[in-house]
């Protein structure tokens, strides 16, 4: 995944729409395991604690999840990721 981080926004807020919008798009899908926290991190040179940071507010909007020793994946609640494009395409147009 390419990261563009800018000065201007908070590092993890960045990270959150940056995998936001991969789902969205398509570029990441439905049920794809992610890289793990730190492989994620220096690829995108950011420190570790952000990424997960940025992780957690993923789990918690339900755009990713958990499986214990399996690590995380996109969501496939497919009602969930309609209603983000949804949002995302508004934000857009407002």
């Amino acid at each position: 995944m390419v990261w563009n981080l800018r000065d201007d926004l908070p590092i993890y807020s960045q990270l959150v729409d940056q995998v936001r919008m991969a789902v969205v798009s398509g570029d990441l899908k439905p049920g794809d395991k992610i890289p793990g926290v730190r492989e994620w991190a220096m690829d995108a040179g950011v420190n570790p604690n952000t990424m997960q940071r940025a992780m957690n507010e993923l789990e918690r909007e339900g755009i990713l999840y958990s499986q214990r020793t399996n690590g995380r994946f996109v969501t496939e609640d497919y009602a969930l990721l309609g209603e983000i494009r949804s949002g995302l395409a508004k934000e857009q147009t407002d």
